[in-house]
């Protein structure tokens, strides 16, 4: 073994040899071929393999060099790959965070049918409108097991069968509750795949609107046809009467005129409803004197009060009540607010007017000793044409959506509505309206 040989031993060692390392070994080998050998053949066999085993040294270190760069490109490569992935990963997981989120949250309930009617997936809404308890897990279940309606096993039947989108209505019976439904059957992917997307939407409201449309049309037909029909008459009776008894027509005549004003605050009621449920775009709101605006209806309703030998009285607080608020709409709820306690008082009654503050509101009070509302009847007061009375009329002057307009009013200017009353012991009505930023001062 020569000393080109051991010198590839020691580079297998150490596979990055630095500079300094070769340059030792080189010095090693001329200090080892000036004191071994003396003769020229021997010196030129030194010079030989000391060549030989520089040409190794350096290869050996360039060899490792290239190796530690492809190393190093494929650790680089490999990191910024591992950071692709994990933002892929995030934002992937981000996406299912939010559509889980979104599926937990809808209103509407969803369900996912796999292969032999295994539900794949259902959200919680889905299972309240079903009437199913919210901790049972259907996943992987059959459906049907859960779920057993005649109509919707025939609609997603049809659906794997590839007869197209299956609609169909269902009435749950949820414990007391009755719950319209709508449900809509989807076959997705591939026909060998079938998938089925089941949706379900509660009806609930939407019937609850239609009702409240038809007894609207109703009561606003039933209110507009009984003084047409009193003008109608009342005009045919003039006719014969204008000749043979002038008094007779002339009484039938204020009879018409009578029924004809009934007709005009029954539409002027009307446009202040439409008015006061079209939202605060309609409105003019600035800071206005509760104060002053009582005064200003108290003015029109005194003789009222006085001709039925009403007490009435306002008691105005120390700090002026200043609220924002539409100037009109204002005057609107304190008319129909004291009208209804006069109209519902009956003779030597009292009512108070009041302010109160509530923190963020000013409450206007309206408070009289008259018949009273029972409970049932103050959850529907506030209807349109709602009458306690059902027996009253509108010859006294009302038209029935006073009340309604009253709370539609406040609740557009932000405020609150409240009634309390007992059969035979009077009410109370509160209407609370938010306070000007501006402080007890018009700007």
């Amino acid at each position: 073994m020569n000393i080109a040989d051991d010198l590839k031993k020691t580079t297998r060692l150490n596979e990055e040899p630095s500079l300094p390392t070769i340059v030792g070994f080189a010095s090693i080998l001329i200090v080892s071929g000036i004191f071994v050998v003396f003769d020229f053949s021997s010196k030129l066999l030194f010079l030989v393999n000391a060549t030989i085993s520089l040409i190794a040294l350096f290869q050996t270190h360039s060899s490792a060099s290239r190796k530690r760069q492809r190393l190093e490109d494929f650790q680089r490569i490999q990191a910024e790959e591992l950071r692709e992935w994990q933002a892929r990963w995030q934002r992937l997981y981000q996406e299912t965070q939010d559509a889980t989120s979104a599926l937990v949250r809808m209103r509407d309930g969803v369900i996912m049918i796999g292969q032999d009617y295994q539900v794949l997936l259902i959200n919680p809404a889905a299972k309240r409108l079903l009437g199913l308890p919210e901790s049972l897990d259907m996943t992987k279940r059959p459906f049907r097991d859960s779920v057993r309606y005649p109509e919707l096993s025939r609609a997603m039947n049809a659906a794997y069968q590839g007869k197209g989108t299956q609609k169909l209505k269902l009435e749950i019976q949820d414990g007391e509750i009755k719950r319209p439904l709508k449900l809509r059957v989807d076959h997705f992917g591939a026909i060998s795949d079938n998938h089925l997307l089941i949706t379900v939407r509660d009806e609930t409201e939407s019937h609850r609107v239609d009702a409240m449309r038809r007894e609207f049309i109703a009561n606003i037909s039933h209110e507009l046809k009984t003084p047409l029909a009193a003008i109608k008459g009342y005009a045919e009776t003039v006719e014969l009467a204008i000749n043979d008894d002038p008094d007779a027509a002339c009484h039938f005549m204020k009879q018409i005129h009578g029924q004809c004003l009934r007709l005009e605050r029954l539409i002027a009621d009307m446009m202040q409803l439409a008015r006061a449920q079209a939202g605060t775009g309609n409105l003019n709101l600035s800071d206005v004197s509760i104060t002053e605006t009582i005064h200003e209806s108290l003015k029109s309703l005194q003789h009222v009060a006085e001709s039925k030998n009403i007490s009435l009285v306002f008691n105005p607080p120390k700090e002026p009540p200043i609220v924002r608020a539409d100037p009109e709409a204002l005057l609107t709820i304190c008319n129909n607010l004291i009208s209804n306690a006069v109209r519902y008082t009956p003779e030597h009654g009292n009512i108070s007017v009041s302010c109160k503050d509530e923190t963020e509101y000013w409450g206007l009070t309206v408070e009289d000793n008259g018949v009273g509302i029972s409970e049932t009847d103050q959850k529907r007061i506030f209807e349109r044409f709602y009458r306690v009375d059902k027996r009253a009329d509108s010859s006294d002057g009302g038209t029935g959506i006073g009340l309604s307009i009253v709370k539609n009013l406040v609740m557009t200017l932000g405020g609150v509505v409240r009634v309390t009353s007992r059969i035979g012991e009077g009410a109370k009505f509160q209407a609370c309206i938010p306070k000007s930023p501006q402080g007890h001062k018009i700007a």
